[in-house]
C-alpha cells in the first residue's frame, strides 16, 4: 500500500507544509511511510499513534533509526485509537489523517477526537479516495469502510465540530481512474 499512496502522501505533506518545531500527530500512521516523509522535510516533532500491534511494529522498523543519536528529529510511537487518543487536548499544531477517515464512526466521536488534539489555529490535513473509485474495489463491499464524496467528507468533519467555513475541500487526481479528495479543516 506505501507505494499507491506515495502520490496522495506526498500531495498532503505538501499541504500539511509543518513549520519548524511544529508538533503533528500522525493518526493511523500504519507502516510510517508519511512520518518519515515527513521527516525529510522538516524538523516537527511527530507523534504517530495506530491501533494496529503490527502495523506499530513496521513502523518502527522504519522510523527507529530516526529516534536515535546523531539523529535530532523527535518521533514517538503509540499505540492507541482515535475516539481515544492517549494525549491532553490541545497539544498539537496539526493532524495527519491519510486513508483513515473510512474507519470513522457516524456519530462524530472520532474526528471530534482528532479536532480536540489540536491547538487553537491547529490544522486537520486529511485524504480520502473518492467513493466513486472505492465503491469499485472489492474489499469496501464488506461494511468496513465509510466511503466519501466531497460533500459526505465535508459532513464527517463538522459531525466531529469542525464549522463548515473552516473546512476546504481539493479534489485530487492520484491516476487516471483514481480520484481522491485532500481536506484541510482548521479550529
Amino acid at each position: 500500500m506505501d507505494m499507491a499512496n506515495r502520490k496522495p502522501t506526498r500531495l498532503a505533506l505538501d499541504l500539511l507544509a509543518p513549520g519548524p518545531h511544529e508538533r503533528v500527530l500522525d493518526a493511523g500512521c500504519g507502516t510510517g511511510a508519511a512520518a518519515e516523509q515527513l521527516l525529510h522535510r522538516s524538523t516537527c516533532q511527530i507523534d504517530c499513534v495506530d491501533w494496529s500491534p503490527t502495523m506499530l511494529r513496521r513502523a518502527e522498523a522504519r522510523l527507529g533509526h530516526y529516534r536515535k543519536p546523531p539523529h535530532l528529529h523527535h518521533v514517538t510511537l503509540h499505540l492507541g485509537q482515535v475516539g481515544a487518543l492517549p494525549f491532553i487536548a490541545g497539544q498539537f499544531d496539526a493532524v495527519l489523517a491519510l486513508n483513515m477517515l473510512y474507519f470513522c464512526d457516524s456519530q462524530g466521536v472520532m474526528v471530534g477526537d482528532l479536532r480536540r488534539m489540536l491547538r487553537p489555529g491547529g490544522r486537520l490535513i486529511a485524504y480520502v479516495t473518492h467513493r466513486a473509485a472505492m465503491g469499485r474495489w472489492a474489499f469496501t463491499r464488506h461494511g468496513t469502510h465509510r466511503l466519501f464524496d466531497e460533500e459526505e467528507l465535508v459532513s464527517a468533519l463538522m459531525e466531529g465540530g469542525f464549522a463548515r467555513e473552516q473546512i476546504v475541500t481539493m479534489p485530487c487526481s492520484i491516476t487516471r481512474s483514481i480520484h481522491g479528495i485532500l481536506v484541510r479543516a482548521t479550529v
